[in-house]
């Protein structure tokens, strides 16, 4: 009996401490932005290339760029299409899939004073803008040049400084030098959630993930329901999937095989 406790608790050590290696690393030289996609698939903007990899951390797509220093965001959470964003030039590409630039245009003047940020909308034909003038959200059709949404945020204190956004299950959220701002599709605010300035998000289906040192703080989007997963190790951010988290620590990313069910 003593046996077969000792072989049960050296198979599930075993287990647990396989799980927490990772299954690939990848290093760069310069890495400056990473996402991923709804398939599982890895997108990095790192010195002189955007690759795309598998789950697992194999190059399915490169190609040269060398532009990386002037991309102010990189959004890569739809499935046909990436998206780059450049503040200085007020410029939105688009690359597809396999990486081959398929559309780009500036933001025009008329859409916003001071464009600071933008997002990608689920729907692939409008972007939110985060106007720096008059401290507003707005949502753009890009194809007819239509401004639908367009609202003041007055729960942005003056003191705070807005450090990126992202739509996700139609909410617009927004970071803050103070907190994580929630907004209706209708650029409604929602709710507040605590986050400190160099703490980053991600979501899991229906849960928004907050990265705390080594744990990854879990909450659902629609319930008050919140639990707290180990993140491995201790990264500057996490991206998650059904099966794998990217973790990244400066120019390096390592991929962990994840199933927090």
């Amino acid at each position: 009996m003593r046996i077969l406790y000792i072989l049960s608790f050296l198979f599930l050590f075993n287990k647990a401490s396989a799980q927490n290696k990772p299954l690939a690393t990848l290093q760069f030289d310069k890495l400056y932005h990473a996402g991923i996609n709804p398939a599982g698939e890895l997108f990095t903007l790192s010195d002189k290339k955007i690759n795309r990899f598998d789950k697992d951390g194999k190059i399915a797509h490169e190609i040269n760029f060398t532009n990386a220093t002037a991309v102010t965001q990189f959004d890569a959470w739809h499935l046909t299409q990436l998206v780059l964003y450049y503040r200085n030039t007020q410029t939105i590409e688009f690359y597809n899939p396999i990486l081959d630039l398929r559309n780009s245009f500036v933001i025009d003047s008329v859409f916003a004073i001071e464009p600071e940020w933008v997002a990608a909308s689920f729907d692939q034909q409008h972007f939110w803008i985060f106007d720096k003038a008059d401290k507003s959200i707005k949502k753009v059709n890009y194809k007819t040049q239509e401004v639908v949404v367009d609202e003041a945020v007055q729960v942005i204190s003056n003191q705070e400084s807005v450090k990126g956004m992202r739509e996700y299950q139609r909410f617009l959220f927004v970071h803050t030098s103070a907190a994580l701002h929630v907004f209706s599709a209708m650029g409604r605010h929602i709710k507040t959630v605590s986050i400190k300035p160099n703490q980053s998000f991600d979501f899991f289906g229906e849960e928004l993930v907050i990265l705390e040192e080594d744990q990854l703080l879990m909450s659902s989007l629609f319930t008050n329901d919140n639990r707290k997963v180990s993140a491995f190790s201790t990264f500057d951010k996490v991206f998650l999937t059904d099966e794998r988290l990217f973790g990244i620590r400066k120019d390096r990313i390592e991929i962990f095989e994840f199933n927090p069910q």
